[in-house]
């Protein structure tokens, strides 16, 4: 008879406290949770692979190979005619290729955030509004002109 009854007893003290944990952890989720309505407005945009030859003393030393995905305002794209991934690859190229760093096989870091910046900069001031809020690198490599292969080419 006793056991049924600290049983029961360690039945309800479990329940209690399980219920309380999790009243506890849901509070603290609700409080750390993201605004919907910052999601709702903003829709990925991926660019293809940007190759951009690496060219030093008239030979080209490499390539470098890059995705981005800008984050834009999707009511302002649906009215556009054009899609900014376009755009935003153009700048990417145009932005890699002007880079001053020449030599990617002895680069120590590559500044990725200034790339962005800029390259949110400049595709908003092409489009003449805010439409990007934010890119996004998806990827971004070098490919020594060593390392390519050459499929059926002999050189």
């Amino acid at each position: 008879m006793v056991k049924t009854i600290l049983i029961g007893l360690w039945a309800a003290l479990t329940a209690l406290g399980s219920f309380y944990g999790v009243s506890l952890w849901r509070a603290g989720a609700d409080a750390r949770a993201i605004p919907k309505e910052l999601f709702s407005t903003l829709e990925q945009v991926k660019t293809d692979v940007v190759s951009v030859p690496m060219i030093r003393d008239g030979e080209v030393q490499g390539y470098v190979l890059a995705r981005f995905v800008g984050l834009v305002d999707s009511v302002k794209l649906k009215k556009m005619s054009i899609k900014p991934d376009v755009i935003l690859t153009d700048e990417a190229f145009r932005l890699i290729y002007s880079s001053p760093v020449r030599d990617f096989q002895r680069i120590e870091k590559y500044d990725l955030s200034r790339l962005t910046t800029k390259l949110k900069k400049n595709v908003n001031a092409r489009l003449g509004m805010s439409l990007v809020h934010d890119v996004l690198v998806d990827s971004i490599n070098y490919v020594a002109r060593s390392e390519i292969r050459y499929r059926g080419l002999k050189q």
